[in-house]
């Protein structure tokens, strides 16, 4: 899968949030995973994001998948996004630090297709027709579409500001979480679903 450049995260600092976008399956480059590596490392030191496993990982995980039964270690990513915006949210909630948030959104608004590809790419293991338009994708490009427009909503261009636009922009933030974690909890994965049942009960649907 060939992802551009620019990265993301949001992990969102998403922080974060790690945003690539994806475009045609193919693996990643070593290069591109050592780029990302380096602005997810960089987010986590200004705006607090997290995706610490996938900073700290020898290869950014990569959507192009051999067939087969999918596996926790497939859609990690997604997992860790979600877990990302915990640190998203504490500062998006607090005026004072709207603009520390707003580093990591932009970053994710540079390439904001990246996960609703990697979900794509994820759920096409197990299946192999119109894996696009399978509503479990439709979580996370929801989801995505959510954590980006929060840009505009704390840039004062949708009509709040100040508490009011923390206060929305908290409510996006969990109605993100809560889309991540109805994929995470539909993704197919039963053996370990442990490692996400957690999330999933923390921000149900």
């Amino acid at each position: 899968m060939k992802f551009s450049t620019s990265i993301v995260t949001v992990a969102l600092c998403l922080t974060g949030a790690n945003a690539f976008s994806p475009s045609t399956v193919g693996p990643s480059s070593t290069a591109l995973n050592a780029d990302r590596r380096s602005v997810l490392s960089s987010l986590s030191t200004s705006t607090g994001a997290i995706l610490t496993a996938t900073v700290a990982s020898s290869a950014l995980p990569t959507p192009a998948y051999a067939l087969g039964q999918p596996t926790y270690e497939n859609m990690k990513l997604i997992y860790d996004l979600g877990v990302s915006l915990d640190k998203l949210k504490v500062k998006v909630v607090d005026p004072d630090t709207s603009e520390a948030a707003l580093v990591g959104i932009r970053s994710f608004n540079k390439d904001p297709n990246f996960y609703t590809g990697y979900a794509r790419n994820f759920i096409s293991k197990s299946v192999k027709n119109n894996s696009e338009g399978d509503v479990r994708v439709g979580y996370i490009r929801q989801a995505s579409s959510i954590i980006g427009s929060i840009q505009e909503l704390l840039e004062g261009r949708q009509g709040l500001f100040g508490a009011d636009a923390a206060k929305e922009a908290g409510v996006r933030v969990d109605k993100a979480q809560a889309l991540i974690g109805k994929f995470l909890a539909e993704c197919g994965i039963d053996s370990e679903k442990e490692n996400f049942d957690a999330y999933v009960s923390s921000h149900p649907y």
